[in-house]
């Protein structure tokens, strides 16, 4: 049985508009990782989105950044389950997230992959 969320299909990924950030994180070949490290990359490039103005709305993100909402679902699932998009606590990261703290995009990146948080996703095998 296959979860919606967990999908593992290969999707293309253009490049994003916060590319230069994605590829501070996990380097250049970030695309050719294992897919839960992808999740965590694209995270990344959605708490920046967010920093940017867009709103935490799956379907503004996709367009905003050009990936198929399908490819998004997971880690921008994660991030919500985990309380990412409440309480306005992206712009409350703000200062230390603009200011590059690798331990603060990490934890958003672990968020979106599913390494850290209260909701992290189910093994299938």
């Amino acid at each position: 049985m296959v979860s919606a969320i967990m999908s593992k299909k290969k999707a293309f990924i253009p490049e994003l508009p916060c590319e230069n950030t994605v590829r501070g994180y996990f380097g250049d070949g970030w695309r050719y990782l294992p897919y839960i490290e992808i999740n965590g990359a694209l995270g990344i490039a959605i708490v920046k989105s967010i920093l940017d103005g867009v709103k935490s709305d799956i379907r503004e993100m996709s367009s905003h950044l050009g990936v198929d909402t399908e490819r998004l679902r997971q880690p921008f699932t994660m991030l919500n389950l985990n309380g990412a998009f409440l309480h306005d606590k992206i712009p409350n990261d703000k200062k230390v997230l603009n200011a590059n703290d690798k331990h603060a995009w990490g934890y958003y990146a672990g968020m979106a992959s599913g390494h850290v948080g209260a909701v992290v996703p189910r093994n299938e095998q």
